[in-house]
C-alpha cells in the first residue's frame, strides 16, 4: 500500500466495522482523527504492503472503513488502513437474528463487564477502551450455552511508534533481555555449586507459563524431529562364520567365551595344530543412530510437560467436585488440546525410538544447536517458573506504556553493561516458587555496575523510591542511575523517566516532536523535590532528570529546545526506542566518564554547593619536587619563590613529589614568606590514595593543578591534561586499552611542558591548529572536536572499528 494524500479533518462516532451472520449483526463505532493518516511521523506505518489485520470465524458479511473513500467498503481480503488505535473508545453494538440470549467474550474481564445487555432486551452495547494496549484483540459472540456464533480479531495499532518495527523490537528486546537475566543467574548459581532446591510453579503460573510458551516450545520440538542430532554407532550382529571380517575386542571376547563354536575344517585358522573356524560370530558394523542424549532429553521435556498438563486438568476437575466451583472450560479445552497433543507426539515411531535418559545432560548441542536450545530454555523456564510480574503473561493485548517502561529500564541496563563490569542484579529472585522477574510497583529493583576505567560503583534502580519520611511527598521516578564519584560522601543521582507520550506541536520554531511540557515540568519536580538533610539544612542530591520518549529521528531532535536544555540546566528530554539510543548513551557515558567536579559545575546549586562555590580558596593542588626525607614531625615545606607558578596562591593543597612518584598530600593553612622562599604549612600528611607514576618522567618544577586534574591522575603526565578536550580523548582511549600513553615534549617536566601527542599501538593523536589529528601508518584523518565532546561513544565506535 502506496502513502497518499488523506484529507484532513476529525470524524465523530462513525462506523468503523459491520459483520452480519446467520445468527448476530455488529457494529463497532468510533471516532477517527484523518490527520495521522498525513503526518510525517505516521508513514512508516503505512508502507507499501502495510494493512491493518483483521478475520472472523465463519461466513460473514463484512464492512471495514476505507479511511480514502470515507466510507464502508465491503471486505474481500483487500488491505485496510489501520482504524483502531490506541487510548480509542469504540462503541459496541450487538444484535441477535434469532430470539436467543447471547453473550460478549473477551479474555479480558473489563471488556467483559464493559458490554452488557440493554435493559431487559437481549441487544448488547458497551464501550471498549483500549488505553495503552495494542496488538491483537480477538472477542466472541456465545449463545447461552457458551457455543461460539462469532469470533473477531481485530489489530490495535499504537500512535507513538512505528508498529511493525519499533513495538516488536521492544517485545523482542523486554524478553530477550529478561531471560538472558535469568540464565545468567541459573548459570552462575549452578557454577557456584548452590545445593538451592527450586520448586515448580505453582498451577496458576505453571497454566500461565505454558500458554505463553506452548506454541514456541511445539515449534522446537518439530524442529528437532526434521533435523534431528545423530550420531555414529558400532553395533554387532551374530553371522555364519564365513561371513567374518577382523575382529575387534567385542568380537574376540565373544569367540573367546564360545570356544566351542569353533570345528575344524581344511582351510581356517592354525590353533594348536589345527585349522578351525567358528560356526558363527559377532559382525561389527558402524550406523547412524538417533537414540542420543540430546534426543533423550527432548523426549523427557515432552513426557514430564505431558504429566503436568494432566495433573493441572484433573486438579481443575477435582476442585468442580470438592468446591463445587465450575471450571473455566476455555481452560479445559487448551489443556485437553495440549495434552492430546503432546500424546500423539510421544506415539510417533521417531519418538518411540528413542531411550529414557538415565543422566544429566548440559552438552554444546542443547545450548547452541537450533531447535535444541530453545527447547533447553523454555523447558528451563517452564520447570523454574520464571515469571515477569504484570500483565505480559496475563493478557493477549500489552500495555504498551508499561511495556515501554520495562524496556527503558532494562535498556538503560544493558547500555551500562557494555561501559562497564556488573556486580549484582536482583531483578532475577529465588521464591518459594521458583525464579521470579522483580519488575513491578515498588520492588525496587536494582543492577550494581563498577566502572572499568575508574573503578567507581554505578547503580541502576527501578522505582527508585524517596525516604518514607519525606520533606513534602514522596517521589517515585521510573529509573534512577546513581553514581558514587570517588572523594564525595554524596553520591550523584539522574532521573531517567519513560514517558510514553509525544508533543508533535510546532511550538517554539521546532521542528521536531518532542516530550510533553507537563512531562519536563514533572522532571523539575523530581529535582527539587529531592532533597538530603546536611547539619540542619536540605539540599539536592538530584543533578539531572531527562524524560524518555519514544521517537527515533535523533539528528533531527538535536535541535529541539528540550535536548539543548540538558547542556544548560541539566533537564530536557531525549528520544529512546531501539533503535534511536545513541543520545541516551552519550549521556550516560559523559555522566561515567566526567568527574565529580564537572558533574558539580553542570548541576543547579544541588547537594555541595556551600563547600563548592564558598570556600575561600579555588580548587587547586601545588605539587612539589622534594628531594630527601621529610620528618614525620615537619608540618613545613619550603619552595623557592622564583620556581613557582604565576597563580601558585590558589592552591588550598600541597603534595610532594619523590623519584618514586607523588606519594603526600596535606592541605594548607598559612603560607609566609621567608627571603627567597615561601612557606606552606600544612594541617597533616597523608598518604595519597594511589601514588602519581613517573612513567618515565620526572618534575623540575612545581605544577598548580586543579584539583579535579590531580584526583584523576596516575601518571605525571596526566597532570597536563588541562583542558576537557584533552582529558574527554584520554578517557576514551583508555577506554579502548590499558596500553594508551601520553607523550610529551621533555623527559623533565616543567611549567612549560607541553602534550605532544597519544598514542595507543601504532595510532596517533595530536592537535595541530586547534584541530584534532588521527595518524596511522601514512593515513591521517580530521577528528571532530565537537563530536568528540557531545558524543564520545560514537567516536570511540568508529575508532575501535580501525584498532
Amino acid at each position: 500500500m502506496i502513502m497518499a494524500s488523506y484529507r484532513s479533518g476529525r470524524l465523530k462516532n462513525e462506523q468503523l466495522l459491520t459483520i452480519h451472520t446467520d445468527d448476530v449483526y455488529l457494529v463497532i463505532s468510533g471516532d477517527l482523527d484523518l490527520n495521522r493518516y498525513n503526518q510525517e511521523s505516521y508513514k512508516s506505518f503505512f508502507e507499501e504492503n502495510e494493512s491493518m489485520y483483521f478475520s472472523v470465524s465463519n461466513e460473514a458479511y463484512v464492512e471495514i472503513f476505507d479511511i480514502e473513500h470515507k466510507q464502508l467498503v465491503q471486505s474481500s481480503g483487500q488491505p485496510f488502513l489501520p482504524i483502531f488505535f490506541e487510548n480509542g473508545r469504540y462503541e459496541v453494538q450487538i444484535m441477535p437474528k434469532k430470539d436467543v440470549p447471547i453473550q460478549f467474550y473477551h479474555e479480558y474481564e473489563g471488556f467483559r463487564k464493559a458490554v452488557r445487555p440493554i435493559l431487559n432486551t437481549k441487544l448488547l452495547s458497551g464501550t471498549l477502551h483500549f488505553q495503552n494496549e495494542v496488538g491483537f484483540s480477538n472477542f466472541e459472540i456465545r449463545d447461552d450455552h457458551g457455543n461460539p456464533l462469532l469470533s473477531v480479531v481485530i489489530e490495535v495499532y499504537p500512535t507513538k511508534l512505528d508498529y511493525k518495527k519499533d513495538y516488536r523490537a521492544l517485545l523482542t528486546e523486554v524478553s530477550e533481555e529478561v531471560y538472558n537475566l535469568a540464565y545468567d543467574f541459573l548459570k552462575r548459581t549452578f557454577l557456584k555449586g548452590s545445593a538451592e532446591v527450586y520448586h515448580e510453579p505453582t498451577g496458576v503460573e505453571f497454566y500461565r507459563l505454558i500458554e505463553k510458551h506452548y506454541e514456541a516450545y511445539m515449534k522446537a520440538v518439530n524442529f528437532v524431529e526434521q533435523k534431528p542430532h545423530r550420531k555414529l554407532e558400532t553395533i554387532y550382529e551374530e553371522v555364519r562364520g564365513d561371513r567374518l571380517r577382523k575382529q575387534d575386542a567385542v568380537g574376540r571376547a565373544y569367540l573367546r567365551k564360545n570356544a566351542n563354536l569353533f570345528i575344524e575344517v581344511e582351510k581356517g585358522i592354525q590353533l594348536n595344530g589345527k585349522q578351525m573356524m567358528p560356526q558363527k560370530g559377532l559382525l561389527a558394523r558402524k550406523v547412524h543412530t538417533f537414540d542420543t542424549h540430546e534426543n533423550r532429553y527432548v523426549k523427557m521435556t515432552l513426557e514430564r510437560l505431558s504429566q503436568r498438563i494432566e495433573q493441572l486438568y484433573l486438579s481443575i476437575q477435582k476442585a468442580k467436585e470438592h468446591y463445587q466451583l465450575e471450571p473455566d472450560q476455555d481452560v479445559l479445552s487448551i489443556l485437553d488440546r495440549m495434552r492430546d497433543e503432546l500424546s500423539k507426539k510421544l506415539k510417533k515411531p521417531f519418538w518411540q525410538s528413542i531411550g529414557r535418559l538415565d543422566r544429566s545432560v548440559m552438552s554444546v548441542v542443547l545450548q547452541m544447536a537450533a531447535g535444541y536450545r530453545d527447547v533447553y530454555q523454555i523447558y528451563a523456564t517452564l520447570s523454574k517458573g520464571i515469571i515477569l510480574s504484570g500483565e505480559i503473561y496475563k493478557m493477549s493485548m500489552k500495555d504498551i506504556a508499561l511495556l515501554y517502561e520495562y524496556w527503558t529500564f532494562l535498556r538503560l541496563g544493558r547500555i551500562l553493561k557494555e561501559k562497564c563490569d556488573e556486580i549484582s542484579q536482583d531483578i532475577i529472585k529465588v521464591s518459594s516458587n521458583g525464579l521470579v522477574v522483580n519488575l513491578k510497583k515498588g520492588s525496587g529493583a536494582k543492577r550494581i555496575f563498577r566502572n572499568k576505567s575508574t573503578g567507581e560503583i554505578i547503580k541502576l534502580q527501578y522505582q527508585y523510591y524517596t525516604e518514607k519520611k519525606a520533606v513534602t511527598v514522596r517521589q517515585i521516578p521510573d529509573t534512577m542511575l546513581i553514581i558514587e564519584k570517588l572523594g564525595r560522601e554524596y553520591d550523584f543521582l539522574y532521573i531517567f523517566d519513560a514517558k510514553y507520550r509525544i508533543n508533535f506541536g510546532n511550538d517554539e520554531g521546532n521542528n521536531s516532536p518532542g516530550p510533553m511540557e507537563d512531562d519536563i515540568n514533572t522532571m523539575h519536580r523530581y529535582r527539587d523535590a529531592i532533597v538530603a538533610e546536611s547539619e540542619g539544612a536540605y539540599e539536592r542530591t538530584a543533578f539531572g532528570a531527562y524524560v524518555l520518549f519514544p521517537w527515533n529521528e535523533q539528528d533531527r531532535y538535536r535541535e529541539h529546545h528540550l535536548y539543548k536544555s540538558i547542556e544548560k540546566v541539566n533537564i530536557g528530554g531525549l528520544p529512546f526506542l531501539p533503535k534511536a539510543t545513541d543520545l541516551v548513551a552519550t549521556i550516560i557515558d559523559s555522566l561515567l566518564n566526567k568527574t565529580a567536579d564537572e558533574l558539580q559545575v553542570e548541576g543547579i546549586l544541588p547537594k555541595g554547593t556551600k563547600e563548592f562555590l564558598y570556600n575561600d580558596r579555588s580548587d587547586y593542588v601545588l605539587v612539589v619536587p622534594y628531594k630527601g626525607k621529610r620528618d614525620d614531625h615537619e608540618l613545613t615545606i619550603r619552595v623557592r619563590e622564583n620556581t613557582l607558578p604565576k597563580k601558585w596562591f590558589k592552591a588550598k593543597k600541597i603534595a610532594l613529589y619523590q623519584a618514586v612518584g607523588v606519594y603526600e598530600e596535606a592541605v594548607i593553612t598559612t603560607v609566609a614568606r621567608d627571603g627567597k622562599y615561601m612557606v606552606f604549612h600544612g594541617e597533616a600528611w597523608a598518604s595519597r590514595l594511589n601514588t602519581i607514576q613517573t612513567d618515565h618522567y620526572s618534575l623540575s618544577e612545581p605544577l598548580l593543578i586543579e584539583d579535579h586534574v590531580y584526583n584523576d591522575a596516575s601518571t605525571l603526565p596526566e597532570l597536563l591534561l588541562t583542558t576537557n578536550e584533552k582529558r574527554q580523548l584520554w578517557m576514551m582511549l583508555k577506554q579502548m586499552s590499558t596500553d594508551a600513553m601520553i607523550k610529551l615534549n621533555s623527559k623533565v617536566i616543567t611549567q612549560r611542558t607541553r602534550i605532544v601527542s597519544y598514542q595507543l599501538d601504532n595510532h596517533q593523536f595530536h592537535w595541530r591548529s586547534g584541530t584534532l589529528l588521527h595518524e596511522h601508518g601514512d593515513n591521517i584523518e580530521e577528528l571532530s572536536i565537537t563530536e568528540l565532546m557531545e558524543n564520545p561513544y560514537k567516536v570511540l565506535s568508529k575508532l575501535a572499528t580501525k584498532m
